[in-house]
């Protein structure tokens, strides 16, 4: 409604101006919250896709060595799920070296009696009882023979673990196979390998 006296400016009654485009502006305030709130959204998709990445990356599809006519010093076969003594006899079937390290729970019950034609096999049941403890009896065993070159048995999600820890021990040449565990370990095996892998990188960080 327009107001208009003699002497006075016009005046127009009403409601406010709508804004830019005919639009309300405290329509736009009202919506603005929910567009404030999906960036939040955004950054916990990105961080779970970067998790995703890097659990397939580094505990799924390893990075892989070929050791096909590979001649090493020796064969180290680490403890644990999976195929490993399998992997480990397909191996000493190729001459791929002259000794087999393999890790037990015991030597006396643990140690298998089998005859590999030109490789000597040694078990050992390394102190402490896990990956460090592995790696500190191999890289031993490389400096006291003059080893040069080893060849690592484990298991698919331990083999960036491996290598971390074997590379701060032993200077020479490494190269991991891997067993693939059953489907049913899949889950518990991903879990621990984060955690160990976080404590071998923050905490571990020594050979």
């Amino acid at each position: 409604m327009t107001v208009a006296m003699q002497g006075w400016t016009t005046v127009r009654l009403g409601p406010p101006a709508a804004g830019a485009g005919g639009k309300d502006p405290r329509a736009r305030s009202a919506r603005r919250p929910r567009r404030q709130a999906r960036p939040a959204w955004v950054g916990v998709a990105v961080v779970v896709a970067l998790v995703v990445s890097l659990t397939a990356k580094l505990f799924v599809w390893p990075a892989q060595d070929a050791v096909a006519g590979v001649h090493a010093d020796a064969v180290v076969v680490l403890g644990g799920p999976g195929p490993r003594w399998q992997v480990a006899l397909e191996l000493a079937r190729e001459h791929a070296a002259g000794v087999m390290l393999l890790s037990v729970p015991s030597v006396e019950w643990n140690c298998p009696h089998v005859a590999l034609p030109g490789v000597k096999l040694e078990c050992f049941s390394p102190k402490p009882s896990n990956t460090m403890g592995e790696v500190r009896f191999a890289a031993s065993q490389a400096r006291a023979h003059g080893w040069h070159s080893l060849i690592v048995v484990s298991a698919v999600a331990q083999d960036t673990r491996a290598r971390v820890r074997l590379k701060r021990c032993f200077s020479g040449s490494v190269y991991v196979v891997t067993a693939r565990p059953s489907l049913a370990t899949w889950a518990y095996e991903l879990v621990y390998e984060w955690g160990a892998l976080a404590k071998a990188l923050v905490f571990q960080r020594a050979c």
